[in-house]
């Protein structure tokens, strides 16, 4: 089951740690009963915005979940760039990332915590989700 903008969700995301601003937009897998994965878009700048990801355990990333990703900024926003920001030290998460299509942008030196951080770019003529 996909949920969009509960509280439930909401709290999820702050639990794990997720950014929470004001303008937050929230994407949710739930999985057994269990929210198992959150997305949250904020950061709304005219066309774009910025996504942050959060999952717990092996498995989250259904298709019709990956699907609803790139449908809800693209399809019922009408957005046209989403934004992401790792750590150069997360190769896991960046291999995702490329994986579903993102692109890199820039690498800022030791612009994060854990060193260099790379910033990510999705549009709708190179995702093969929306």
């Amino acid at each position: 089951m996909i949920l969009l903008n509960q509280q439930s969700i909401k709290d999820w995301a702050i639990k794990h740690a997720m950014p929470t601003p004001q303008d937050a937009h929230y994407l949710g897998q739930v999985l057994d009963g269990q929210i198992r994965a959150v997305v949250v878009y904020c950061g709304f700048y005219g066309k774009s915005c910025m996504i942050h990801v959060g999952s717990e355990g092996q498995h989250w990333a259904t298709k019709d979940f990956l699907k609803e990703v790139f449908n809800y900024p693209f399809n019922t926003l009408k957005l046209k760039v989403i934004i992401g920001t790792v750590a150069g030290s997360n190769t896991k998460a960046l291999r995702l990332d490329r994986h579903l299509g993102f692109k890199d942008v820039a690498i800022i030196p030791d612009a994060h915590d854990d060193g260099d951080l790379v910033i990510l770019e999705m549009r709708p003529e190179y995702c093969k989700w929306a």
